[in-house]
């Protein structure tokens, strides 16, 4: 059976000591501790030396709190080194006294919350629990890193719709209990990124929010019940952006290792400009189809439109002048010579949906 909740504290030295004697880890921790990387973990030198201080590190960490300090070290060397210019909006409304329920559009696997704790940090917030899919935890040395950072599975898998059922009102349970104890959450939207660039919110997930709810409060009330805050991450170019098109267009098939490989280029490769935006606190009653409606506008009226998106979308649906968008430009003309046509118009459709459904929002 899939564990839920997220490591503790009494956990942390033995799940540490376990993974230094991982060798699928130690393989994946030297072929990526190299010159072009070892920069994010500030690791110097030869593989051999990089390894050993790394295991130095990794053997002084002994809470949840110093497993995420490290965390934040490579974070913050993520933003530096990765991005252009990071920007964040909505903090001011907070209340540091409240535990909140954070919404997010989902487009990267693991930055899209990093970078909303990373915002919530600057004004003395804990970090969030985050919700993940079990897809992430099927290689163990990967659940284990992502249980470390405060992560906790939401299965939706079973023999039988008791079982499916049972999985989620476990995860409703535990969020609920999280809230309660007055600590924050992070779940995306919806199950899965947002490979085709329209960031809309799933019914399901919020009414896997009410289950443990069910028997005190309708579902109307839930607003009332939890604070919930949409938020919305917005990248100026996506790294996984060819990935994406070639399973869209069915040219590769998802492989079980690909996760793993795509949180890693999510978080090491040129992301341009990023922006997060968190929306105003949500209140009223509504319906799960009203509710999911609400986030969505909140999450798209606050999505940042970047050179890409524009450029993408006069590509599309009208005419083009690279001078005008000189760094679309070279982006897009580095990307032709590497992909197909059909995956091409793909990748351009991903770019030009935000700005497509921001002019359907605008006409309602």
């Amino acid at each position: 059976m899939t564990r839920i909740e997220p490591y503790s504290d009494k956990d942390v030295k033995s799940v540490l000591e376990d993974l230094l004697k991982d060798e699928q880890f130690l393989t994946f921790i030297k072929d990526n501790l190299n010159s072009s990387t070892s920069k994010f973990l500030s690791i110097p030198g030869s593989k051999f030396l990089a390894l050993q201080l790394f295991k130095s590190k990794v053997r002084n960490i002994d809470t949840i709190k110093a497993f995420q300090d490290q965390v934040k070290i490579v974070l913050r060397s993520v933003i530096d080194k990765t991005m252009d210019e990071f920007n964040f909006t909505g903090v001011d409304q907070l209340d540091i006294s409240k535990p909140y329920l954070f919404i997010g559009n989902h487009r990267d696997i693991t930055l899209d919350s990093a970078l909303c704790n990373h915002a919530i940090d600057s004004i003395g917030l804990d970090t969030t629990h985050n919700a993940i899919g079990d897809n992430l935890v099927s290689i163990k040395w990967m659940g284990d890193l992502l249980r470390l950072n405060k992560s906790f599975v939401i299965s939706r898998k079973g023999e039988s719709k008791k079982d499916i059922y049972n999985n989620l009102f476990k995860a409703s349970n535990f969020i609920k209990d999280v809230l309660d104890s007055g600590k924050h959450v992070w779940i995306a939207q919806r199950q899965g990124r947002a490979k085709d660039g329209i960031d809309k919110t799933d019914p399901a997930v919020l009414k896997m929010l009410h289950i443990a709810l069910r028997k005190n409060i309708d579902f109307e009330n839930l607003t009332k019940y939890y604070n919930l805050i949409p938020c919305s991450v917005s990248y100026e170019f996506d790294p996984l952006a060819k990935e994406k098109a070639k399973q869209k267009v069915g040219e590769e098939n998802k492989q079980e290792e690909d996760d793993i490989k795509h949180i890693f280029k999510g978080i090491m490769e040129p992301k341009g400009f990023v922006h997060l935006s968190l929306g105003e606190q949500i209140k009223g009653s509504f319906s799960p189809d009203e509710l999911a409606k609400e986030i969505d506008r909140s999450i798209l009226s606050n999505y940042k439109i970047w050179e890409s998106n524009m450029y993408a979308f006069k590509y599309l649906y009208e005419q083009v002048d690279d001078g005008d968008f000189p760094r679309a430009s070279n982006y897009f003309n580095d990307l032709r010579t590497s992909m197909t046509n059909k995956e091409l118009e793909y990748i351009m459709m991903q770019y030009a949906n935000p700005l497509v459904a921001k002019g359907e929002l605008n006409n309602e």
